[in-house]
């Protein structure tokens, strides 16, 4: 059965998500040449904002109607040229990658409005109207990041931060992906990471195209931490501490492509964990200790493969480790 078609997700506070799904025609996007956007129906996503009309239909899952318009201004986007594809860096262009990240601006500004309002479905003839009452919020004064990832499938396991609402450090913004990256060569997988600091309008990146390396990583069902430092040989320029309180964090189930055939809910996202940052110079001076709330987490799969592929360990991949 072809199930194919357009959609967006929408959650709210981390805890209640909305999935409408739209005819594969109604979805356009840029060209290689053209500057970036996407349409999805009368929805309309670029670099400088969002244009929103989303009302449910009879098989959406979602009972949400959410209209509005944000505009986004100082964009922070990681740079992207023929040798570095931004996030992915050179590994970008290794063939049969199943999934590239893109970081179209680690942190923005926000100005704008949207109206929210619970749909009600009017089984006679089919139709939604909206609730007697909507919330309009302004987003005036907000910060937003903006990431996108395409490809044909997700990892088998991956761990997954992100956030850009430090407590002391307005502008700054974190981002981290860690995963098992499978190759068309012979079935060898091996471990991967991208990850990077926006602090000041410096781009600290930590990453295996780059040459970090990590120190530690751990993960439980209470934290996920993680040591990186920016240089696995010679003395590193700097080296960043993250953990990451998973305890009574609400998450989200998202859609994900399940066989290439179909999208189904099967990813957990959590929205408002806390992240404790420690950025350090090579020096060990701290420039960077913070928390980070409303923070962005997915751990999925069977993440140990990764703490076991730490260099050093019995259990790494002798060729690539993290």
């Amino acid at each position: 059965k072809d199930e194919s078609h357009a959609f967006i997700f929408v959650t709210l506070n981390g805890q209640h998500q909305h999935y409408y799904r739209f005819d594969v025609d109604q979805f356009t996007y840029a060209a290689a040449n053209e500057e970036y956007y996407i349409q999805v129906g009368k929805n309309r996503f670029t670099k400088d904002g969002v244009s929103l009309d989303l009302y449910p239909q009879s098989n959406d899952d979602a009972d949400l109607i959410l209209r509005g318009n944000l505009k986004f201004t100082n964009p922070s986007p990681w740079p992207v040229s023929l040798l570095e594809l931004g996030a992915m860096g050179s590994v970008g262009w290794m063939p049969g990658l199943e999934c590239t990240h893109g970081i179209l601006s680690f942190d923005h500004e926000l100005s704008g409005n949207l109206s929210l309002a619970t749909s009600v479905n009017n089984s006679s003839s089919n139709a939604t109207t909206s609730s007697a009452s909507s919330l309009k919020i302004s987003m005036d004064g907000g910060r937003g990041y903006t990431e996108k990832d395409f490809g044909r499938s997700f990892p088998s396991l991956w761990v997954w931060i992100q956030t850009n609402s430090f407590r002391n450090n307005p502008g700054t913004s974190l981002f981290v992906s860690l995963a098992r990256i499978p190759t068309p060569f012979f079935g060898i997988e091996f471990p991967g990471f991208t990850a990077a600091i926006w602090h000041n309008g410096e781009l600290i990146p930590f990453a295996t195209w780059s040459g970090a390396a990590f120190d530690d990583i751990r993960i439980s069902k209470e934290e996920v931490y993680i040591a990186m430092r920016s240089a696995r040989h010679g003395r590193s320029k700097y080296r960043v501490e993250i953990s990451v309180d998973r305890r009574n964090v609400p998450e989200v189930l998202l859609y994900a492509p399940v066989s290439f055939t179909r999208m189904e809910p099967f990813v957990w996202e959590a929205l408002r964990a806390t992240v404790h940052m420690r950025l350090l110079d090579g020096k060990g001076n701290v420039i960077i200790d913070d928390m980070g709330d409303y923070a962005g987490l997915e751990v999925h799969g069977s993440v140990q493969y990764l703490a076991e592929n730490l260099c050093g360990k019995k259990t790494a991949n002798k060729l690539i480790c993290l």
